[in-house]
């Protein structure tokens, strides 16, 4: 009778076979060549303009990479969404997945490699996104800003809070397309709302996480404001409508980016051990 392996053991044998599989699913080349075209789409079209009408339109470079970074977000969402999405979801539909947690496995250990796969996986995907940023601001105003990277930490602790979310769903579904479309949704169109009914309604929505993701740039921003009131269509007091914009101080994004990441991976392990797969 073979001896079990070690908790450890387990963790790094999840990890490895998570990352053969974003390579032999070809998803990892498939979301490097998206972040590479998204990146080199917007630098392409700034480099057409020329150095003097990009220089003048955003005359800080600090300015500048708030605006050539202020996609990468949505790029993040994409990239954790189809790396954690179905990262649980194939073992509770079944079929193989049935047959690995009929084995002597912590699920433990394969939720932390599994995750710490995605984790790596989105790291290298989303530094390329930060290279052409690099690049670019060095091109065009000849130095690269120290706040960038800070962004790139808050980008970081991003993924961590979206690959939360997404293994949250991941172990929720047993479908893994419905997990990862889930992901997707509620990332990219759910959160946002959330963000915009509390701007409308005057409430700081330090509840959104992408409210909190908004500290990725807004570091770069050197006359910053956390709430900006603005009057539309009739003079103030005089009825038309009060829009407050708010905006996370650095600190309180990492706070709430922190906060979903641990409160939604430990949602995901819950579900995860206790569930019931169905073989």
């Amino acid at each position: 009778m073979e001896p079990v392996m070690s908790d450890f053991r387990q963790f790094l044998v999840a990890f490895r076979y998570q990352l053969r599989s974003y390579f032999r699913t070809w998803r990892f080349l498939g979301l490097l060549v998206f972040v590479l075209l998204v990146a080199g789409a917007i630098l392409g079209l700034q480099l057409h303009r020329g150095v003097t009408t990009v220089t003048t339109n955003n005359p800080t470079a600090g300015g500048y990479l708030s605006g050539y970074l202020s996609t990468v977000g949505d790029a993040v969402i994409i990239v954790g969404a189809f790396l954690g999405g179905d990262a649980l979801a194939v073992d509770l539909a079944g079929g193989p997945g049935y047959l690995m947690l009929s084995q002597p496995v912590r699920r433990s250990s394969l939720l932390a490699g599994r995750y710490l796969a995605a984790t790596v996986t989105g790291i290298a995907i989303g530094l390329v996104y930060y290279v052409f940023a690099a690049g670019a601001v060095q091109y065009f105003y000849g130095t690269i800003p120290s706040s960038l990277l800070s962004s790139l930490g808050f980008a970081l602790l991003f993924l961590l809070a979206v690959l939360a979310v997404a293994f949250f769903f991941s172990s929720f579904f047993r479908n893994p397309t419905v997990s990862i479309v889930a992901s997707i949704l509620i990332l990219l169109i759910g959160f946002p709302i959330l963000t915009s009914v509390g701007e409308l309604t005057g409430t700081e929505p330090w509840y959104s996480l992408d409210y909190g993701s908004q500290a990725i740039t807004s570091v770069f921003t050197s006359n910053f404001s956390h709430e900006t009131t603005t009057h539309i269509g009739a003079l103030k007091g005089r009825g038309g409508i009060t829009l407050t914009t708010f905006s996370p101080y650095p600190w309180e994004g990492a706070v709430i980016m922190l906060v979903y990441f641990v409160a939604f991976l430990a949602a995901s392990y819950v579900i995860y051990r206790f569930k019931e797969v169905k073989g």
